[in-house]
């Protein structure tokens, strides 16, 4: 049986790198903890899906650095579960959103999912930079 994971100068192919899977994970683990209501479940699959682009992205050279974009969709995802859960509690009204119930448990979800992925950018950007 042959490898085919390798490249002729050792380097691994498209085909062997772990960012599309992940990504596929992240967002179904997300989507499942997000609808059923499994808040734990939610963050962890938002987290690895916010990380999973990011490393998608900085991999095929379109950003240089993968962490601002985790944090930029960490920012992203709290947004979006502020206005979902402020939704949901009857302070805002929002016409298109009237018929969908839960929302502050799903906008919740995004809240914590966000705030865990910038914190984690955050973290891991400081161990990265230089000591002074």
């Amino acid at each position: 049986m042959v490898d085919h994971s390798r490249g002729i100068d050792g380097d691994r192919t498209d085909a062997a790198r772990p960012w599309p899977l992940l990504v596929a994970v992240g967002l179904a683990g997300s989507e499942v903890g997000i609808i059923v209501g499994l808040v734990p479940i939610a963050v962890a699959g938002l987290v690895v899906f916010a990380a999973s682009v990011a490393g998608l992205l900085a991999e095929a050279d379109y950003v240089d650095q993968p962490l601002p974009v985790a944090a930029s969709l960490g920012t992203v995802f709290v947004l979006i579960g502020v206005v979902l859960a402020v939704h949901g509690t009857g302070t805002l009204t929002i016409g298109l959103l009237e018929p969908l119930s839960g929302l502050t448990n799903r906008g919740t979800a995004l809240v914590f999912g966000g705030l865990v992925t910038i914190v984690g950018a955050g973290l891991l950007q400081r161990r990265r930079s230089p000591q002074r």
